[in-house]
C-alpha cells in the first residue's frame, strides 16, 4: 500500500527562461562572403555613376534602365 503521508510531486510546465547569445562567427568562408558582399555593394552603388560614350543625343551612363523610352543600355548593348 501506498504511503498516504507522502505529498504528492509538484511539477511545472515552463522552464526558467535561459538567455541566448548570437555566437561568433570566424573562418575562411565568411571572410569570402564579406569580400564578396562589399565588391557587390560597391558594383550597385558605383555602376550608376560609370560613364561610357555613346554618341550624340544618346544618355552617356554604362548602365542604365529607360522605362519612359522603353530601353535598356548595358555598356555597347542597347535592348
Amino acid at each position: 500500500m501506498a504511503d498516504a503521508s507522502a505529498a504528492p510531486a509538484t511539477y511545472t510546465l515552463y522552464e526558467a527562461r535561459r538567455k541566448i547569445h548570437p555566437a561568433s562567427v570566424n573562418g575562411r568562408f565568411r571572410s569570402i562572403k564579406w569580400a564578396v558582399l562589399v565588391l557587390a555593394l560597391a558594383v550597385y552603388y558605383g555602376l550608376p555613376f560609370l560613364r561610357w560614350p555613346r554618341g550624340p543625343h544618346e544618355p552617356a551612363q554604362a548602365v542604365l534602365i529607360d522605362l519612359a523610352h522603353g530601353r535598356f543600355y548595358f555598356f555597347f548593348i542597347e535592348l
